[in-house]
């Protein structure tokens, strides 16, 4: 059973909290205030270059801070994380993670190929999106995402640098005790501390203006996220979990952001034992259908065949199975191009013989 935080844990995690935040903001202002002083030592340099001669000529005007390289923004952020290590809040690891991920939300409609305007028919009466697979059933709580999400998740799993283990409220966000009451039970999480501009690169997107107000919104719904799983055992006994996908801070300044992402206890395990390989260079270049059909089937056997039905439900397609049909085609010739698949072939003519993909992938 998961143990109740008292007030006075719920306090000290609250402290946690706004702690590492100030942190992070306290980092932002230093980084402001040294651009600033950067802009003014150039233009002092650029004034006295040359003697007299030189500071003849109007004074040119007053630049903007440039700001600090990310990198020496980011390192700053990792030395908190030095920091609260020695003072043995918890034990601090390397990852150096490929494209792993979660092979369970490969196999689940959480992450549509639907705009977000055009999902609020599918919610429930709590305002929660049911899902029911031959993997999984459950409920998904939170704003609606898109495929768009799930790139921005899948470059958060890319960008981990970290993995943090320790008791639960040590961690810089404290999670809730999952292995039980004892004072000796730890959990591991994996972080990353990056900015904005680092997603973008990842995802291949231009930084700057509405593109990092889109992808910061982005982080912040995968951050609203609860997931509900229900499995039934053969006794018929009906056992469920909630579970958060990742936990964010942030320190806005201007359009950059640093951001501190720690990953739920379970997402890390999932990472480190049942995850999936994704191609992140094929996938970039496919539309969202095609994207949703990708990551479905890098999750699968390398021979396999699926109906269409029962794939439209796994992704969350939404519009009429011959749509789905013509939207398969498209993308299985351009993953065949892409050297992806070996071969393929939809069977079935959607009467009396249901349509069914059959692909052989590489």
């Amino acid at each position: 059973m998961t143990k109740q935080p008292t007030s006075a844990a719920v306090d000290d995690e609250q402290e946690t909290i706004v702690s590492l935040s100030d942190r992070l903001s306290r980092l932002q202002q230093r980084a402001a205030e040294r651009s600033t002083d950067a802009s003014r030592d150039d233009q002092l340099d650029e004034a006295t270059v040359g003697g007299s001669a030189q500071a003849e000529e109007p004074a040119p005007p007053p630049r903007p801070p440039r700001g600090r390289p990310s990198n020496s923004v980011i390192e700053d952020a990792q030395l908190e994380l030095l920091r609260m290590e020695q003072q043995g809040r918890f034990a601090k690891f390397p990852l150096t993670p490929e494209s792993e991920y979660p092979s369970l939300l490969t196999r689940i409609p959480i992450f549509l190929p639907v705009p977000r305007s055009r999902q609020a028919k599918l919610l429930d009466a709590d305002n929660a999106l049911v899902f029911q697979t031959s993997w999984g059933t459950g409920r998904k709580h939170g704003p609606p995402l898109t495929v768009y999400d799930e790139d921005t998740l899948i470059a958060l799993c890319r960008l981990r640098q970290t993995k943090l283990t320790g008791r639960p409220g040590q961690l810089p966000v404290p999670v809730a005790e999952l292995t039980g009451p004892t004072t000796e039970d730890s959990v591991y999480v994996h972080v990353t501390q990056c900015m904005i501009t680092d997603i973008q690169r990842e995802c291949g997107d231009s930084d700057g203006g509405r593109n990092t107000k889109l992808r910061l919104e982005s982080i912040k719904r995968l951050a609203a996220q609860v997931i509900e799983f229900e499995r039934t055992s053969a006794q018929g006994v009906t056992r469920g979990t909630s579970i958060k996908l990742l936990e964010v801070l942030w320190e806005s300044y201007k359009e950059r952001a640093v951001l501190y992402v720690q990953f739920h206890p379970v997402m890390a395990r999932w990472l480190e034992h049942e995850y999936t390989f994704i191609n992140w260079a094929i996938r970039k270049q496919l539309t969202d259908t095609g994207k949703a059909l990708h990551r479905f089937l890098a999750s699968q056997p390398k021979q396999y065949e699926i109906t269409v039905s029962k794939l439209r439900t796994t992704i969350g397609y939404q519009r009429d199975v011959r749509h789905l049909v013509a939207d398969i085609k498209r993308t299985m010739t351009r993953l065949e191009e892409l050297g992806w698949l070996d071969g393929w072939e939809v069977v079935g003519n959607g009467r009396r013989t249901p349509h069914k993909l059959i692909v052989n992938r590489r």
